[in-house]
């Protein structure tokens, strides 16, 4: 999973492009990165570790860019590459089922990836940077690309003249946004809204399954649509866990379609109970839902924390390995014993609403 960011900055410093990105740190917490061009030389690093840490933004007010990228992600992105056809710089947020086969077959062609020593240490995003640059147009690329690939993603990419954006086939994420900025429009593409909100950018809309668009200081461009017919793929984990709750999704706010699921958890399973609780964070609209529901069919049962989530820990559901996410659960939940003596308490969480 990752958060992947993209914006216009017309000259202007890199307050958005860093906003953007802070903004979906939920995403991904093991690496980060800015990048972005001004006046035709690129800048920029990717580091391990939180985009506040790495990246202060009072560091960054000297800097100002044409157009930039930023990712928060479980591998070392945004990644460069360079083909006979051009230089790029992406960011990917997604899955390859099939990451052995195509590795397979780019290694075998003669494909190389610098800086690796191992086929399984090559990452996702730079698998996708040699299939998408081994064609003169991004939109073609990108073609390739969903003609080989098993799994989903959503992608942005620099270049010098602008900002490249593609959404394979739904369950990834994409949307654009634009705002005024003083005499001029400012244009962004992002993982989710939530990175809109407190940077002054309005949704303009959801980038489409199967469509590329472009982004550069004369506005959002459609490049092409691929015909996915029947194909679409919305990911439904995204209103369930993974999306921010501000955040809105192909039209659909995350936190009202979350408390819609608790009510339904509600009126299939009415149970007789003293107190509706959360695990928090993830479960919390879905626990508010179960209690506007509880109260609309009369049986009156108060909401309560009986969990604290204490904001230092990580996120548990992240890493990969099962025992550091019990490890990283147990250091971030506290109980509020009072809330909990002697009653007896519906705990709503996200994995129940996923059938867990």
């Amino acid at each position: 999973m990752a958060g992947i960011f993209g914006v216009v900055l017309n000259g202007d410093n890199l307050k958005d492009l860093h906003y953007g990105t802070f903004y979906l740190q939920h995403r991904a917490q093991d690496y980060c990165g800015l990048l972005w061009y001004s006046k035709g030389d690129l800048f920029g690093n990717t580091h391990k570790g939180l985009l506040n840490a790495n990246f202060p933004i009072e560091e960054l007010e000297g800097y100002k860019g044409d157009y930039g990228i930023g990712s928060v992600s479980v591998t070392r992105e945004p990644s460069s590459g360079l083909s006979r056809y051009k230089g790029a710089v992406f960011s990917f947020d997604g899955n390859i089922t099939n990451y052995k086969v195509l590795m397979e077959k780019l290694l075998k062609g003669g494909a190389v990836f610098s800086g690796y020593h191992n086929p399984n240490q090559v990452t996702g995003c730079d698998l996708i940077a040699n299939i998408v640059l081994s064609e003169p147009r991004f939109e073609k690329g990108i073609e390739n690309l969903m003609e080989v690939m098993e799994g989903d993603f959503s992608l942005v990419c620099l270049t010098n003249e602008g900002i490249y954006a593609s959404r394979g086939w739904g369950r990834k994420p994409l949307i654009l946004g634009k705002k005024q900025k003083d005499s001029s429009e400012s244009y962004a593409v992002s993982s989710e809204s939530t990175s809109f909100i407190n940077s002054g950018f309005e949704i303009d809309r959801d980038v489409n399954p199967g469509e590329t668009v472009f982004l550069n200081k004369n506005g959002i461009q459609h490049i092409s649509q691929i015909d996915l017919g029947s194909d679409i793929r919305y990911g439904v984990f995204e209103w369930i866990y993974s999306s921010y709750p501000t955040s809105i999704i192909d039209g659909r706010s995350v936190s009202e379609v979350r408390k819609k699921m608790g009510r339904l958890l509600a009126k299939e399973y009415p149970i007789d109970v003293d107190i509706v609780s959360c695990v928090p964070n993830s479960g919390r609209w879905h626990a508010i839902g179960f209690n506007h529901e509880s109260y609309a069919q009369g049986m009156n049962i108060p909401y309560e924390d009986v969990f604290i989530r204490y904001d230092y820990a990580g996120r548990s559901f992240i890493p990969g390995d099962k025992d550091i996410q019990q490890r990283v659960a147990d250091m971030k939940l506290i109980p509020v014993v009072n809330s909990i003596r002697g009653k007896k308490i519906v705990l709503v969480d996200d994995s129940i609403v996923r059938g867990r």
